[in-house]
């Protein structure tokens, strides 16, 4: 069995149904794992994966912390204690911050980050905390430069959370590095996701000659990075915020 192979593994992925989270479910059954794939809309995971034994789609609302301790209870079942957490899961907000709906943004924060960490912490005591295992999360490069793409890409409401999402990384790696979890962010730019509302060829338009590689992504780009921080290979890494975006930021 290779570093990068993930056989007999179990991976949870929260936004599952399309865009960056269906594309993530099809790369781990495509390493080996066992998924179960964490939507409100479960029966498009089932539609898309056509009944695979591997895949375990899961209706799921990440702000319940009664529901994830039910699915969490299902996987042991079906599949045994997870090892893979991908928080994948978000909604897009374009709320400013000094003058937006202060609900909206509330609401942006409670499933962005406060449901990131409510999970994460869930899962740790379910089974992380005695074997081990992988924690990524899905952040977001225009966090890091949120003033100067919030206005085009994402509300500033959204680059606030995801920003939250980068800090909660390092924080939740510190905290669980004793018990042999590592805990990564994987930070998109701008991919063609049903997110975004609208054709991909809009998209591309606005946005694909602002990117040195010289094109927006697509759901399949950050599969990669994702795997590669959910296996062996990468034991020795935790912490880190691994920008996916074709060079529209780089950082140190």
């Amino acid at each position: 069995m290779g570093i990068f192979d993930l056989t007999g593994k179990t991976a949870l992925v929260t936004g599952a149904s399309g865009g960056i989270g269906l594309a993530l479910v099809k790369g781990f059954v495509d390493t080996g794992a066992n998924v179960v794939a964490a939507d409100l809309d479960p029966a498009a995971v089932e539609s898309a994966m056509a009944s695979n034994d591997r895949v375990m789609p899961v209706r799921l609302d990440v702000s319940d912390e009664a529901g994830i301790k039910d699915v969490l209870a299902l996987v042991r079942e079906r599949f045994g204690p997870l090892d893979i957490l991908v928080n994948n899961a978000g909604i897009k907000s374009a709320e400013r911050l000094m003058d937006g709906d202060r609900q909206r943004i509330q609401r942006t924060l409670a499933i962005n980050t406060d449901a990131v960490l409510d999970l994460t912490r869930l899962v740790y005591e379910d089974s992380l905390k005695d074997r081990g295992g992988r924690v990524i999360n899905i952040g977001s490069s225009i966090s890091s430069r949120g003033a100067v793409f919030n206005y085009q890409a994402g509300g500033a409401d959204y680059c606030f959370s995801k920003a939250i999402v980068h800090d909660l990384t390092q924080l939740l790696a510190y905290e669980t590095a004793p018990h042999c979890v590592t805990v990564n962010a994987v930070a998109p730019g701008i991919v063609h996701t049903p997110m975004h509302g609208r054709p991909a060829e809009e998209t591309e338009a606005r946005h694909g000659g602002l990117i040195p590689l010289g094109r927006i992504g697509q759901p399949e780009d950050i599969v990669g990075a994702t795997v590669f921080l959910a296996s062996d290979a990468a034991s020795y890494i935790t912490g880190q915020v691994v920008h996916v975006n074709g060079g529209m930021v780089m950082s140190d």
